[in-house]
């Protein structure tokens, strides 16, 4: 007879089976818990092995770095490619001293120099040498060298030098944009650097420990190249004023020179340069004459601020042209100061006192209007704040204001003295006469979108002024004929100021800076140039018509021809026929 266990008989029984399942089934958890840690140990110390007989070393990738262009597409800046050639110090094994003597020559080392590198055997990658040419690295590599290695980068090359140095700039040994363009576009030039691994296989099979590269990894993260730059430069006219700078600081036996041209059509910078200047190319950048001084150095503008002056009372109507001013017959005393001019000139009428450059006549014209009137001008004109090209180191100079002039300080500040500017406002002040009353805001990079011209003056006010300095350029009279453009009518403004004393205050003597702001032609003026000269000697002749006045002539003939701008001068037939020839020259 079968016994049948009570109720409680039964779950007794099934709750000891559920024990024992719970405690096989732990038992179970515990042994593959132990296997596991076992294995993941076990597989650890093979992996960790493993690293040990493979090692990895990461390199760079660089990117092509972009190109800058003039306005032309001829070739300002590029990057060439070259080689650092790298050593693996513990995978080197020369198979003869003949080898050694090889590579130590191919890379221009003393065989001691070449062992003092590769002396540290820990050291995986050893730059052996840098700016390798193409060819020599091939020779290198046709050496079958354990343990040497190529890492391909690129060189800056400058091929126009010196004349574009100041606006291209350099890069640095890390390749990055120190000056010029090379800084302001240094993120677009440069691109992006990549990445690749080589996986270095550490086992030695066959008995010379000779390591193995068994794979190169190069999808980590591809370079990506740089964009080319366009400038807004004519190398053509920028090598022509450089070469008539350099004349001009020769023939003057001046300190330096600096020119800077614009379109006035457009605003675009067509020449910025300064002689003299630097070799690119070169390591040693540094000295006094690596900055571009067209936008970092300052000066009293002089006699340049007349035109602005007075075109500033003729928008007021307080005076005509034709109105009467008594310079008087000597120097003008005004407030216990003395305002001289370089030549008694009389009663003359206010049209006349930019033709001979009148101080005398320019401050009694000013002290018909305010302070303020006369400083909210010269703003307008862009004078006391930066262009808007940014480019490194520009300046803003200083224009004071008006409440803390002093009555002499109004008069002087008339003709230039008491305030100082760059030759890059200079140049952009006078887009104002070039432009029938607007300020053409200007550029350096192609493809930049154009900004508006802001009115500044009456289209009425600004005739006015631009046949004043037409007459400046006058045989009879005026202070610039050597600023004159055969077969053109040009205009433009002298500036001849003695130059400061940074030390002791005051000015130096018989020290000038000599300048000429112009424009042409006047009919339909296209071009705007302004030349400054630096410490002409004064017995070479010193002043802005004589030393500033003929490069301006030189460089605006080309200009012309170049962009072929209808002659409105005399001898428009014998210019046409030149115009002619010269279209015929360049079908050839």
């Amino acid at each position: 007879m079968i016994k049948i266990k009570s109720r409680k008989e039964y779950f007794e029984l099934s709750r000891a089976r559920r024990r024992i399942v719970l405690i096989v089934t732990l038992g179970i958890f515990i042994i593959l818990f132990a296997q596991a840690v076992k294995l993941a140990i076990f597989e650890n110390n093979k992996l960790q092995k493993e690293l040990r007989q493979r090692q990895h070393r990461e390199l760079d990738l660089y990117p092509y770095r972009g190109k800058i262009l003039d306005r032309h597409g001829s070739l300002l800046a590029e990057s060439t490619p070259v080689y650092s050639i790298i050593g693996d110090a513990a995978r080197i094994n020369f198979k003869n001293i003949e080898q050694k003597k090889q590579l130590a020559h191919l890379l221009k080392l003393r065989i001691v120099d070449l062992d003092k590198k590769l002396k540290n055997k820990k050291r995986r990658a050893v730059r052996l040498k840098k700016n390798i040419a193409p060819n020599t690295k091939i020779k290198i590599m046709e050496l079958k060298i354990n343990g040497i290695s190529s890492n391909k980068i690129y060189k800056r090359f400058y091929p126009e030098n010196g004349p574009v140095a100041h606006v291209v700039g350099f890069t640095g040994s890390d390749g990055k944009g120190q000056e010029g363009i090379e800084k302001i576009m240094n993120k677009t030039l440069a691109g992006e650097k990549g990445r690749k691994i080589n996986l270095i296989d550490n086992k030695y099979t066959d008995g010379k420990r000779t390591p193995r590269v068994i794979g190169q990894f190069q999808s980590i993260k591809l370079p990506k190249d740089g964009k080319d730059i366009k400038l807004t430069i004519d190398l053509r006219l920028q090598n022509e004023t450089y070469n008539a700078l350099k004349k001009a600081v020769e023939k003057h036996e001046a300190v330096s020179g600096s020119a800077v041209l614009l379109d006035a059509k457009t605003g675009e910078i067509l020449v910025m340069t300064n002689y003299p200047s630097f070799n690119p190319n070169g390591y040693n950048k540094v000295g006094e004459f690596i900055k571009n001084r067209v936008v970092t150095d300052v000066f009293e503008p002089g006699s340049t601020m007349k035109p602005i002056s007075i075109a500033a009372v003729l928008e007021k109507n307080i005076v005509n042209k034709n109105t009467l001013i008594d310079t008087g017959e000597g120097p003008y005393k005004y407030e216990g100061k003395f305002i001289r001019d370089t030549k008694v000139h009389g009663v003359i009428a206010v049209k006349d006192v930019i033709k001979v450059s009148s101080n005398i006549g320019s401050a009694k014209i000013s002290q018909k209007i305010s302070s303020i009137n006369l400083a909210t001008m010269y703003k307008k004109f862009g004078y006391g704040k930066k262009t808007g090209i940014n480019f490194p180191g520009e300046v803003s100079g200083v224009l004071r204001k008006h409440t803390k002039w002093r009555k002499i300080d109004h008069s002087r500040v008339s003709y230039g003295y008491g305030m100082n500017s760059t030759l890059i406002q200079s140049a952009q002040a006078y887009t104002v006469f070039a432009n029938k009353g607007k300020l053409k805001p200007i550029s350096l990079i192609k493809g930049k979108d154009e900004k508006i011209s802001k009115r500044v003056l009456s289209h009425k006010t600004t005739k006015e002024i631009l046949a004043m300095l037409e007459s400046v350029t006058d045989n009879d009279g005026g202070t610039a004929p050597k600023a004159r453009v055969y077969g053109y009518r040009v205009a433009g403004k002298t500036g001849t100021t003695k130059k400061t004393d940074p030390i002791n205050g005051g000015y130096l003597k018989d020290k000038y800076i000599s300048s000429f702001v112009g424009l042409g032609p006047v009919t339909n003026p296209r071009f705007v140039m302004a030349v400054v000269i630096d410490e002409p000697l004064k017995k070479r002749g010193y002043s802005g018509g004589t030393s500033a006045g003929p490069v301006f002539s030189k460089v605006m003939a080309k200009a012309f021809e170049w962009y072929s701008v209808d002659a409105d001068g005399l001898e428009l037939e014998e210019i046409q026929n030149k115009k002619e020839v010269y279209a015929d020259k360049r079908k050839l």
